[in-house]
């Protein structure tokens, strides 16, 4: 029998925004804390990912203002035209949003999905 994923969507601000020759530009001290903000970003999804990777689909996006509007999906336009850029990042499960302006820790992320997981699609971790 085929499980049925979990869709989990990510969209987050450019990080470069704004700089128009990137980061080389800022101190080394807030360089320093954009990578350590990316690199925890992707050592949460790194584990999601390994933790459910028969139940869960991870996807991310930049959100920008080089793209237009119509190139994100109805659900990600809809959260835009009512929350805005500055509710970045927005977390999406199964097209419905569920944090706004927050990206999630690995525990707060659980919480988020344990009513996805806990409806047949998968299971939490043992801790």
């Amino acid at each position: 029998m085929h499980k049925e994923r979990i869709k989990l969507e990510i969209y987050e601000g450019d990080p470069f925004e704004g700089s128009c020759c990137g980061p080389s530009r800022s101190s080394r001290e807030s360089v320093d804390e954009l990578r350590e903000m990316l690199t925890k970003r992707n050592e949460t999804l790194r584990r999601l990912e390994q933790e459910f990777r028969e139940t869960l689909e991870v996807s991310r996006d930049i959100v920008s203002t080089r793209r237009g509007l119509t190139s994100y999906p109805a659900h990600v336009r809809k959260a835009l035209s009512e929350k805005g850029l500055g509710s970045l990042p927005y977390i999406f499960i199964d097209e419905e949003p569920v944090s706004f302006g927050h990206f999630p820790t690995y525990e707060e992320f659980l919480t988020l999905l344990s009513s996805h997981l806990e409806k047949g699609k998968g299971g939490l971790p043992e801790r």
